[in-house]
């Protein structure tokens, strides 16, 4: 029976630390646990873009994939990632990274448009300059880009 006391307080002494520590947590912090930052999302997409992580992207990207899967008769309709790979390698995708993020436009709190510059992996301009505009948008809980990277035919 003491055994028993013992574990009961040691579980709610834990359970009244936690809480404390839960409550010291500066406000900002609480909301960055809840919140994902889309200019990380937007950036991640990117990067992953720039090393040819074709997993992350397709968990990043919250698109269509109709015009990958048109381009792509011979690939399975449910093989993301070699769609993905496919569009950036044959189809005119192109492999870049960004440049500069030019402008962000809050349309809500579930959605942003970015208006971007990049450069290739070399680091010279991609199309000397051009500004592109990609949407991130929440869907289901998380942020994701909604823009294939871009394409020169």
């Amino acid at each position: 029976m003491h055994r028993n006391l013992m574990k009961g307080m040691w579980i709610l002494l834990c359970y009244i630390l936690t809480t404390l520590l839960a409550g010291c947590l500066p406000a900002d912090e609480k909301v960055k646990e809840n919140h994902q930052d889309t200019d990380v999302v937007l950036n991640q997409y990117f990067d992953a873009l720039s090393k040819q992580d074709y997993d992350t992207m397709v968990k990043l990207y919250g698109g269509d994939y109709e015009s990958l899967i048109g381009n792509n008769p011979s690939v399975a309709k449910d093989d993301y990632k070699k769609l993905f790979e496919n569009y950036c390698t044959i189809n005119g995708g192109n492999i870049v990274k960004i440049d500069t993020i030019i402008e962000k436009t809050k349309i809500s709190d579930e959605e942003y448009i970015y208006k971007l510059s990049f450069k290739y992996l070399d680091d010279t301009s991609f199309e000397n300059g051009k500004q592109i505009e990609y949407t991130v948008k929440k869907i289901d809980d998380s942020f994701k880009v909604m823009g294939l990277p871009p394409y020169i035919p």
